[in-house]
């Protein structure tokens, strides 16, 4: 077979299963006598050569492959190995985040201040420039700057900068003020100030008329908590009361809303003197099947609120100063000892000192307003005095009273501690080996003593040696710690129909009679060092009468299958099943009810505060990307949700 053009063979190919198709080669040529050569006659002729079957050509060596050759460069060249590799790792690392996020935990913002100060939204940071107290004001972000104006961006609005919020209020009430002491805190005084701006529009309710420029104080806002939550957890386990929940806001549908979770399917809930009463599914819907709800402990330390702490002291102290309305307008401690011995000026409260004969002295916390109100320093609402004195509900009774206790000398250093409301005040007594509860009697003005359910033997306390001692009284348990350890409890059977009897007999209290009674009672000479007074959550009613059912008191809310009932701990400031009065329409289609939200609306349970606000990364404006940037977390205020 004659060779192409190219030398090479032609012919047909043979396949081999897939492998490179092999040429087949010519048979060989049959043995002929030469050109012009004549055969002889009689000659036999040759005989035929054996048939030679055709042997496969050797294969010439490989080529070398192009892609062998990019293997060997890439062995070679190992920054090019690396930036493989890191792209690889990168895009594994987005596939498995983005499977995390959807199934197991995902990044929530907290945009307000509906769980605060569990849980915080948009705020600034206040540092009180007389006691040194450090709180978180509630930055609003209804109204936002924009060249040169204040405009109303809606009241489902997140922060977008943290520079175009303006700080004083927009109803006109005073500038930030101090819950610890009442002090009123001038904007120049925000540790994160950012000065004036010239506004000449303002929508905000009772300001100038627009087109009158004015200066307006701004100050740096810090971003909302940043949380972790646990999705799809409520498909394994289910949810607990007092769980903080993330859901689907059944009103719009749009937005995710954090609050705490109160009412769980098929319950009764009622709110009556800020606690929680439930009954249990299926019983009767009667006042004496409801029994109040007591938070677990971990709950409960995590929500305590600040009342008055000592530490705190003011350097202002029977100095004038200007005073919100209502509030006094010279400082002067709550703490007053009832007669003498007692030296109060400073954070520490000593009696006898150097007084042998001094055997007994009591401290009492003059709860002047608004000690004894529903306030929260990240509302300022201390200028909503004037409708909350109307309001007994308002009055808190749920406190904790603690201190360090130091005896100083005596025979028998003993030590009583007394907190709550007439109707509902608690003592509890520790002299010598001796530790006893008891509860006030209003009939005949005196303690009786209560059987407790936990009762410790503690050693008779030691002159010169420190306590730390506390006393909780809240829904309706008293609780006697002795250095951190449960040294007394008693739980009170109490239910709402004993609440409703009890809220009608407070009604008739006048009102400079119901204050709280917070007392320190000490036996002999000894100081008081960290003294501290908290409350509790405080659960307000709705303060609209809609034909739907929100848990107010004599109108209890009864839950179906799979329904939930939350609120907000800023109870006060929070939109939540009180207050929704409007059903998504899918949901109205299924028959859901206003003020809950069906189970197919929860998201997950928060469990941790990841990045907590964001400070300021600098303050030099030269360098602008970098000053308007919340890049440093509070690394020290991440925690656990409870």
């Amino acid at each position: 077979m004659p060779p192409d053009e190219s030398g090479d063979p032609k012919g047909p190919w043979l396949y081999t299963g897939g492998g490179t198709p092999t040429p087949t080669p010519p048979p060989a040529a049959a043995a002929t006598p030469p050109v012009g050569a004549t055969p002889q006659v009689g000659a036999t002729p040759p005989a035929a050569p054996p048939a030679i079957l055709p042997q496969p050509l050797p294969r010439p060596p490989a080529a070398p492959r192009p892609a062998a050759t990019k293997v060997d460069d890439k062995k070679s060249d190992p920054s090019l190995a690396g930036i493989v590799d890191t792209i690889e790792a990168i895009i594994i690392a987005l596939i498995l985040a983005l499977t995390f996020r959807a199934f197991i935990v995902e990044a929530f913002v907290i945009p307000t201040g509906s769980m605060a100060p569990t849980l915080l939204g948009a705020h600034f940071k206040v540092i009180c420039p007389k006691c040194g107290y450090e709180f978180d004001l509630d930055a609003g972000l209804q109204y936002q700057y924009r060249n040169g104006a204040i405009f109303d961006v809606g009241p489902r609005t997140e922060l977008t900068s943290n520079t175009n919020i303006p700080a004083d209020p927009a109803d006109g009430h005073s500038p930030p003020i101090c819950p610890n002491c009442n002090y009123v805190i001038d904007y120049k005084d925000l540790p994160q100030t950012l000065g004036n701006r010239t506004v000449d529009h303002d929508e905000r309710p009772g300001r100038l008329a627009n087109g009158i420029p004015r200066q307006v104080p701004f100050a740096w806002a810090n971003n909302g908590d940043r949380i972790l939550v646990l999705k799809y957890l409520y498909s394994i386990l289910p949810p607990q009361r007092w769980d903080v929940i993330v859901f689907k806001e059944p009103q719009h549908a749009q937005d995710n809303y954090i609050k705490r979770l109160i009412g769980l399917p098929g319950e009764t809930v009622e709110i009556i003197n800020g606690d929680i009463y439930i009954g249990p599914p299926g019983a009767p819907n009667d006042p004496e099947n409801r029994v109040i709800a007591r938070k677990p402990s971990a709950v409960q330390q995590a929500v305590w609120q600040l009342v008055y702490d000592n530490d705190y002291y003011p350097i202002d102290e029977g100095k004038p100063r200007l005073s919100p309305p209502g509030v006094a307008d010279v400082w002067r401690n709550p703490w007053v000892g009832a007669g003498d011995g007692w030296s109060i000026h400073g954070p520490i409260i000593s009696y006898g000192a150097g007084q042998q004969d001094a055997k007994a002295g009591d401290l009492r916390f003059a709860s002047r307003e608004p000690y004894g109100l529903n306030t929260l320093g990240y509302n300022n609402d201390v200028a909503d005095l004037g409708d909350m004195r109307q309001e007994m509900l308002y009055r808190v009774g749920d406190l904790r009273l603690e201190t360090v206790w130091t005896p100083t000398s005596g025979d028998a250093p003993g030590i009583t501690l007394t907190a709550g409301l007439p109707s509902n005040c608690v003592q509890a007594h520790w002299v010598a080996n001796t530790l006893e509860l008891s509860r006030l009697n209003l009939a005949t003005g005196k303690f009786d003593p209560v059987i407790p359910q936990i009762l410790k033997q503690f050693a008779a306390p030691v002159v010169g040696k420190s306590y730390a001692v506390a006393l909780e009284n809240v829904d309706r348990t008293t609780r006697l710690f002795i250095n951190g350890e449960v040294a007394a409890q008693y739980d009170m059977p109490w239910t709402a129909a004993d609440a409703r009897r009890q809220a009608v007999a407070d009604r008739a209290i006048p009102p400079e009679s119901a204050s709280q009674l917070v007392h320190v009672e000490v036996s002999g000479p000894a100081t008081l060092a960290h003294l501290k007074l908290s409350r509790d959550l405080f659960y307000t009613q709705s303060a609209h009468d809609w034909p739907v059912h929100t848990a107010n008191t004599d109108r209890p809310l009864t839950l179906g299958p799979d329904e939930f009932f939350p609120m907000g701990d800023n109870s006060r400031k929070s939109s939540d099943g009180r207050y929704w009065n409007d059903v998504y329409p899918a949901l109205d289609d299924l028959g859901t009810r206003r003020g809950i939200v069906p189970r197919r609306y929860l998201l997950g349970k928060a469990f941790f505060v990841y990045w907590p606000s964001g400070f300021r990364a600098t303050s030099n404006d030269a360098i602008p990307v970098l000053s308007n940037l919340p890049l440093v977390p509070d690394t020290g205020d991440m925690r656990l949700i409870r």
